[in-house]
């Protein structure tokens, strides 16, 4: 018989993991490996460059899910980043060092595997073949949104076409319950799930974290789909102006969010309003934020909540650019310390 006392803290420990999520296939896994001794949780990312904010999202919920009680295996993907284009493997190795002190100054505690030493074990290698042999090329071609590339560049170099299957390969080979990404990862993750099955092995739980939007991101009316936003204006550093960096100071990031369109009671792929709920919010976990209205001053602690206040027009853009630009230069300050 389950007590009381187990019963709460496994609604807390499902609060820890859910909040924030853009999507989690599927939800009702969740808690039946949260009841495993020692759930696992695996997310892979590219070695490359400077950190942009955007990766605060992913290691934030990574976070929560320590908290939850979720051992961390973070991949550092660096024979994926060098498939990518993000320079020659003594250049990419360099960068791991800067991100795994960011995740401890966050806290975290994490088992880290390269990528390079997986494709080295035969293994992975016979895991590789055998989920290829299960896989359609079109599948792959379509799955190539993970590189922010557009069909008709993957055809001049078919390494980027194995990118999306090895991330799919990635998540059954490390044997973890629960894959973490960016909701653009999403086809690689499906196509991991299916491979599984097909494979006779145990399919991974996706939890997908949102993008934040480049600060020049497009209006919504601008587009033709939503999915073309997600691959190809997420914030990234192949774009300085388009980002805000770690190590950018005071008077730079100032100046990016208070030129940063930021359209009125607009809350779908507004860059402020994405900093705001998916990388201040869940650090600090309550805001206060004064309000036209009076002025009022109102404790913010849900993303939920801070959408309808801006929907309806009680924070206005000014106001939500100031908030953004006092707490980020502040938490980014405490994390650089």
């Amino acid at each position: 018989m389950i007590s009381n006392h187990e019963i709460v803290r496994m609604e807390d420990r499902l609060k820890l993991i859910l909040r924030g999520l853009e999507e989690v296939i599927k939800k009702e896994e969740v808690e039946e490996k949260l009841r495993k001794s020692e759930p696992e949780c695996y997310v892979g990312y590219e070695p490359s460059g400077r950190v942009h904010i955007g990766w605060l999202v992913w290691m934030l919920k990574l976070r929560d899910l320590q908290k939850a009680g979720i051992r961390i295996k973070v991949l550092e993907a660096t024979i994926h980043a060098w498939i990518n284009d993000k320079g020659n493997l003594e250049e990419i190795e360099e960068y791991k060092s800067n991100v795994r002190s960011l995740l401890n100054k966050l806290g975290i505690s994490a088992t880290y595997i390269d990528s390079l030493d997986m494709i080295s074990d035969p293994e992975y290698v016979k895991l590789l073949l055998r989920s290829a042999k299960n896989t359609s090329l079109d599948r792959l071609r379509r799955s190539v949104i993970i590189l922010r590339r557009r069909t008709e560049e993957v055809e001049q170099d078919f390494s980027k076409v194995l990118y999306p299957l090895m991330q799919a390969v990635d998540a059954i080979y490390l044997n973890v319950d629960f894959a973490l990404g960016s909701i653009d990862q999403k086809p690689a993750f499906m196509m991991s799930r299916d491979l599984a099955l097909r494979l006779g092995r145990r399919p991974v739980t996706i939890l997908s974290t949102p993008l934040i939007p480049g600060l020049k991101a497009p209006l919504l009316e601008d587009v033709d789909a939503y999915d073309d936003v997600l691959a190809y204006a997420k914030m990234s550093s192949s774009r300085p102006d388009d980002a805000i960096f770690l190590d950018d100071d005071y008077e730079t990031i100032r100046r990016k969010i208070m030129t940063c369109p930021c359209k009125p009671r607009e809350t779908i792929l507004n860059p402020i309003l994405s900093i705001m709920k998916y990388i201040i919010l869940p650090y600090y976990e309550k805001l206060s934020i004064d309000t036209h209205e009076g002025p009022v001053t109102i404790d913010v602690d849900n993303v939920e909540m801070l959408d309808t206040l801006y929907r309806e027009g009680k924070i206005e853009p000014d106001m939500l650019k100031n908030v953004c630009a006092e707490y980020l230069t502040e938490m980014l300050d405490r994390i650089r310390g």
